[in-house]
């Protein structure tokens, strides 16, 4: 007897499908992003054989054009191609063409990865900038980070926060409340680990005898660069990332909110000279308590304490309450939660209109380049055909008068001719002059004693 089994929906489409999230459904433009694909240049197209022709490209002539990249980007409709997306981007960006990338090829590669899931895969992108040439736009960091967020990736919506903040550019409202709200809950903890996952993979060298003598390798170099720290894009520590974005999230923010990530990335970032400023000028302004908290827990995680501004820092945080700061009482993650829903609820209606008519200016561009880039083959093969025919009218004008310019011909040939230099091995010595009547003393010996 034969039973009827009842396949149960998978839990995560079910919570997917229940999940909350800040910004609405309506947000994601959906609509207006798929429609690209039922455009006359992506319709046809056909995503297997565009792959191995770039290829092809890649490994024949190392170049290949901005918008073949750009509809193999748009092409992207699942996951199933993620390696072979990261690794066209990554050759695309060792080509000269490089320069000429359209928006639209980083938005739609972000975008792809953003809906499958694949966080650890983007961030690694996103991370080498200069080997992929990957950026987040405001719509793209704005969806990335919501994302994140409602599925409590607190620390992936950090990194991605760390990593706009290196570009000091948090002007979008709701990609600036995003990313203070998504860096509070990741060090609300009070536990801040490094971002190892988004690490290249270090293989272990096989261990060698110590016994055997390691050949030392010397390499000569023009000249040696004297070390340098640029406290910005040098920053490898998530600590001090995280420290510098809180500070240039607080520079941006009004109010409660500026004045406690302010605190609060100084103390991460390990400037307690000017946190210990920024503290003695902030008795008449409002600083949340809860980050005054966070700020002393992770001080007194500090290894070297021997520092004067941190040993005054700390004191003057210890006694905050009779130290002229005003602690605001409340829920400081109220206070960030709140500015999330009002900078949504300001910007969502205009960012979705934008976003709508950036996507059809996309299309109307992808269609233009697509013109010119066939134009220009089409030049360049008009071109190489006129100067085939050019040598081919000259060969026949040659045959037809060979006679009438045969000395010329000869002429011709002659002067191709490759006359080397003579080699000069030296002073020639001049021969030895022989004496026919010279007699070698042994014979004449031999003579006087006959």
């Amino acid at each position: 007897m034969l039973k009827r089994v009842l396949t149960p929906r998978p839990a995560f489409r079910l919570l997917g499908c229940l999940r909350r999230t800040f910004l609405s459904e309506a947000y994601t433009c959906q609509e207006a992003w798929q429609s690209r694909l039922t455009t006359p240049v992506l319709a046809k197209v056909d995503h297997e054989a565009l792959y191995y022709e770039l290829e092809q490209k890649f490994h024949q002539k190392a170049k290949v054009s901005a918008i073949d990249v750009d509809i193999y980007a748009n092409k992207l409709i699942d996951d199933s191609h993620i390696e072979e997306a990261a690794d066209i981007m990554h050759k695309f960006r060792l080509t000269e063409e490089t320069s000429n990338a359209l928006d639209s090829t980083q938005h739609a590669i972000v975008r792809n990865y953003v809906e499958h899931s694949h966080y650890s895969e983007l961030i690694e992108l996103l991370n080498n900038r200069i080997g992929y040439g990957i950026f987040l736009d405001d719509y793209t960091a704005n969806l990335t980070l919501d994302r994140l967020v409602t599925t409590n990736e607190f620390k992936w919506a950090a990194r991605i926060a760390t990593l706009l903040g290196l570009q000091e550019d948090f002007a979008h409202p709701i990609t600036r409340s995003l990313a203070t709200y998504a860096c509070y809950r990741y060090v609300q903890s009070g536990e801040i680990s490094d971002f190892e996952d988004i690490a290249p993979k270090v293989v272990e060298a096989p261990v060698e005898d110590k016994k055997k003598k390691k050949e030392e390798i010397k390499v000569r170099v023009k000249f040696i660069r004297n070390p340098y720290f640029d406290d910005h894009f040098d920053l490898t520590s998530s600590k001090l990332l995280l420290g510098k974005t809180f500070y240039t999230l607080g520079l941006q923010s009004g109010a409660i909110v500026g004045n406690s990530c302010k605190l609060l990335g100084l103390v991460l970032y390990e400037k307690y000279a000017e946190a210990l400023k920024f503290v003695e000028a902030c008795k008449n302004v409002e600083i949340s308590g809860e980050m005054v908290e966070l700020a002393k827990t992770f001080l007194g995680k500090v290894e070297v304490k021997e520092d004067e501004s941190y040993l005054k820092l700390s004191e003057i945080l210890g006694t905050a309450n009779g130290s002229g700061m005003k602690l605001a009482d409340g829920s400081f993650e109220k206070l960030l939660l709140d500015d999330v829903n009002k900078s949504i609820a300001d910007n969502e209606k205009q960012q979705i209109e934008d976003q709508i008519k950036t996507y059809s200016r996309w299309c109307d561009l992808r269609q233009q380049r697509l013109e010119e880039e066939l134009a220009r083959l089409h030049r360049v093969k008009r071109i190489q055909e006129m100067e085939k025919m050019a040598r081919d009218m000259e060969q026949e004008e040659q045959k037809l008068w060979f006679f009438e310019n045969e000395d010329k011909i000869d002429l011709q040939i002659d002067s191709k001719k490759v006359y080397y230099p003579k080699r000069w091995f030296g002073k020639k010595k001049k021969p030895r002059t022989v004496d026919e009547g010279y007699v070698p003393p042994e014979v004449r010996q031999r003579h006087s004693q006959q």
